[in-house]
């Protein structure tokens, strides 16, 4: 290795993960779901923090209908494979982007999430548009898997990851959760292609899901997802 390399690799690190660290993880054993971020797959609108330079949250490159990785900031500019493991109907409570923006608490009901408003320092605050500064969304909670479609077919690579889909994205959830439905079995027998398509609303065009239903997953895949299932319900997920 060139010494320009060895400097850089010093500072950087390495490229590559090196056998002889073996497979250990130590260091984490008191690192619970309450110490992490949720990976999710979200969706570029116009007004998303993603697109702005200025914002803590900019991806370069990102344009409106893209998908990304909140957790890694993964650009996906095609359809991405998914496969639904765990649905879960949330109630989230929001602050206004206006006001700052930023998740304030996640309810398993709309009394629970009302009454948390009721009780924060910002209830009955408006932006200067009079719009309440916090907001209760039901929220549809699709846990599944992320496919490479870069690795081999019979075992492909996955990545855990959350779709949130809220408002508008209600009914492409709803539409899902059918697709689900009619084909039997359990929730992740099957793949389905995520992507978003520009649609025509109140307040002018926008980015919503598109569902697609495919073929049945390997067993690996299959295997995988199951075991996210057990980890979902049982809340170590």
């Amino acid at each position: 290795m060139a010494k320009k390399e060895v400097a850089v690799a010093a500072q950087t690190g390495l490229a590559e993960r090196p056998s002889w660290m073996g497979d250990g993880q130590r260091g984490s054993e008191e690192v619970t779901i309450q110490d992490v971020t949720i990976p999710r797959l979200s969706m570029v609108q116009d007004l998303s923090p993603q697109r702005k330079k200025n914002n803590a949250e900019y991806i370069e490159g990102c344009e409106e209908g893209m998908l990304f990785n909140t957790v890694t900031n993964e650009l996906y500019r095609e359809p991405v494979i998914f496969v639904p493991v765990y649905f879960r109907l949330e109630w989230l409570v929001w602050k206004h982007r206006d006001a700052g923006g930023g998740l304030q608490g996640v309810f398993a009901t709309q009394d629970e999430a009302v009454a948390f408003v009721g009780e924060h320092p910002l209830a009955g605050q408006t932006t200067e548009k009079g719009e309440p500064v916090l907001e209760v969304q039901d929220t549809a909670q699709h846990f599944g898997l992320l496919l490479d479609p870069n690795s081999p077919a019979e075992e492909p690579h996955a990545t855990e990851i959350v779709v949130s889909m809220s408002k508008s994205q209600l009914k492409p959830s709803r539409q899902l959760n059918s697709q689900v439905r009619i084909a039997g079995g359990d929730r992740w027998e099957r793949l389905y292609r995520l992507s978003a398509v520009e649609v025509d609303g109140a307040k002018g065009t926008y980015y919503n899901w598109k569902v697609e239903q495919l073929g049945f997953v390997s067993e690996a895949t299959f295997k995988q997802a199951e075991a996210l299932y057990e980890a979902v319900k049982s809340g170590q997920r």
